[in-house]
């Protein structure tokens, strides 16, 4: 089991090398302890005609903290495997008028070892998470997703 410090980094390098999407927003790895993940994006290349954040920059910051949180902790378990997006959810509670700060934090031990478990045993599994974006010290946004993992063939 490899520690959060150590994939931390893989995360961005992921980004830079296969998802231009990211390099656009400014989205980057601002931390990640194991248990939260936080994302960061300035607001200038995700701005609006409202000149708050566009919702479909907000919609893909969420996204990829979850992403990212799944992604990161199937590199701690020494996981290969294919990763998707398999549903994902999300609700504008209030618009972002600054920079947007993605947070996806653990489900808990016991999803993760349940997840974990399921693909040893069957060589997919998969994961409900959440994720936050906050203005003004209010969630902006709620997000909920189901990730998937497949093994590589």
């Amino acid at each position: 089991m490899k520690l959060p410090a150590d994939v931390a980094h893989t995360l961005n390098q992921f980004f830079d090398e296969h998802l231009p999407l990211t390099g656009f927003m400014g989205l980057r790895l601002d931390h990640y302890d194991g248990q939260t993940l936080v994302l960061k994006a300035p607001l200038a290349p995700n701005i609006n005609d409202k000149s708050t954040a566009f919702g479909g920059s907000l919609y893909n910051a969420a996204v990829m903290a979850c992403w990212g949180f799944a992604y990161l902790k199937t590199q701690e378990a020494g996981i290969v495997c294919n990763q998707v997006v398999a549903e994902g959810h999300i609700k504008y509670l209030a618009p972002v008028r600054g920079d947007i700060t993605a947070v996806c934090s653990s489900p808990g031990p016991d999803a993760l070892q349940h997840f974990f478990d399921t693909f040893k045993a069957h060589g997919k599994a998969s994961i409900n998470l959440q994720a936050t974006i906050a203005c003004g010290g209010k969630d902006a946004v709620r997000f909920e997703g189901r990730y998937a993992i497949l093994r590589c063939d």
